[in-house]
């Protein structure tokens, strides 16, 4: 006796989403099994279910099968290959038998009393039931042993679902606000009704036999049906795990955003970067996440959209986009908007000699040319030498004040007037006689 579990009898269904294209379905069903069943299907399951995850409680279970043999007009034809079919003449409803002996081009059917061939017929092909080993949905099939139960907890692990957080930022003069959003993204095959959505944000390793690549046009909806921003976040492991504070309906194909943070009046610091190695100065935008400056939650990995008004008729005006990784609280962003249109830079090597005792020194020049009707902060970034393994030098002279970055980087913060150029020189040595390797 077989007994069929759908996806209506579910008593509670949870999704842990995780950023890598995957999700852990765990429902408990409520179920009527009075010992006679030694087949059970569980319907509405994910199709792109990994069956070597699924563990079941409730059923003492003997054979697991996946079923996803689904209907279709191709399918059916094959199944009732060298079996008996009907042709229905609609201008006088008479029903006739045929054997089918084939559909590869075209159908090919043979009267069971005359014997005779019939091509491609014009009447309408009629088909006995559907066969026993096609379904019209995904199901997982177990042979059980009789048993008395009524209720069976499901888990398993599904490809096709993921999730990644986008963030908007309107720019002020000193602060800003940001709104972060999670996109969630279902195609799995199958659509979670009423369910418990938890999003866990960092890298967890899985391992595969292959690169997994699935995308397809989704359905977009936005859930603003929160006016607070609806996660709850707590360390989990060693990762962060979103829980969503109500129940949602992820439609299969469908991609839906709920807004997860909110944030008002953020400090930053706006600056532009150079190094000897760049063509372009940077536009960069840098803040703290702590909780002093109105944020201080772990922000996870996603794209970062900004906003600036424009004075003129207060239209919010696209400026910049960057990503960012997974950030802890308490630590800085910095996010690069683009390339200054009114701000050039250009450093040049000015003198370069060495003596016999193997001492190298250089002397070096940047020129930042500020055609804005504002002042700039610039970050001028210098590397000393390319080999890591030298690492001896002094500075001589310099007309600007500088901080050691790493062992040979060195860093000059300058701000330069509006529409002023400013100069910066420096000289240094490097002592390229002293060389430590390691062995």
């Amino acid at each position: 006796m077989t007994y069929y579990s759908h996806g209506k009898d579910a008593e509670e269904l949870t999704l842990t989403i995780y950023n890598d294209r995957f999700a852990v379905v765990k429902e408990k069903r409520k179920v009527e099994l009075n010992g006679d069943e030694t087949e059970v299907q569980y319907l509405n399951v994910a199709q792109k279910i990994e069956t070597d995850s699924i563990i079941v409680e409730g059923l003492n279970i003997l054979e697991l099968n996946y079923d996803y043999d689904l209907v279709s007009k191709s399918k059916l034809m094959e199944k009732y290959l060298d079996r008996n079919v009907f042709l229905l003449d609609k201008v006088t409803n008479k029903r006739s038998e045929y054997r089918l002996l084939s559909v590869a081009s075209g159908i090919v059917l043979e009267d069971v009393n005359t014997k005779e061939i019939v091509l491609d017929p014009k009447e309408e092909l009629i088909l006995p039931k559907l066969p026993g080993e096609l379904i019209v949905k995904p199901a997982l099939v177990w042979k059980v042993r009789p048993s008395k139960s009524d209720q069976i907890n499901v888990s398993y692990i599904t490809k096709g679902m993921e999730w990644e957080s986008n963030y908007v930022v309107e720019l002020k003069e000193k602060t800003f606000n940001v709104s972060g959003w999670v996109n969630i993204q279902n195609n799995a095959g199958t659509t979670f009704d009423n369910v418990k959505v938890k999003l866990i944000a960092g890298d967890v390793n899985r391992a595969t036999d292959e690169n997994y690549v699935y995308k397809e046009a989704v359905l977009y909806e936005v859930d603003h049906s929160a006016p607070e921003p609806s996660f709850e976040e707590q360390s989990f492991a060693d990762y962060h795990m979103y829980t969503l504070q109500h129940n949602t309906t992820l439609k299969n194909n469908q991609s839906k955003q709920i807004n997860f943070i909110q944030g008002e009046e953020i400090p930053y610091q706006r600056y532009y970067t150079y190094s000897q190695y760049e063509d372009d100065v940077q536009i960069k935008l840098a803040f703290d996440n702590k909780q002093k400056n109105n944020l201080g939650l772990p922000l996870p990995r996603g794209k970062v959209k900004v906003y600036q008004a424009d004075s003129n008729d207060n239209s919010l005006e696209f400026i910049g986009e960057d990503r960012i990784d997974h950030t802890p609280k308490n630590e800085t962003l910095e996010l690069y908007l683009g390339n200054a249109f009114d701000i050039v830079c250009e450093g040049d090597k000015v003198d370069s000699n060495k003596n016999a005792r193997g001492i190298r020194t250089e002397t070096w020049e940047y020129e930042v040319r500020n055609r804005k009707e504002e002042p700039a902060l610039m970050k001028i970034t210098h590397d000393l030498y390319d080999d890591i393994y030298k690492s001896d030098w002094k500075m001589k002279e310099t007309s600007h004040d500088f901080k050691k970055e790493t062992s040979h980087k060195i860093v000059f913060w300058v701000e330069v007037p509006a529409d002023t150029v400013e100069t910066i020189t420096f000289t240094y040595e490097v002592d390229e006689a002293i060389t430590v390797r390691h062995t």
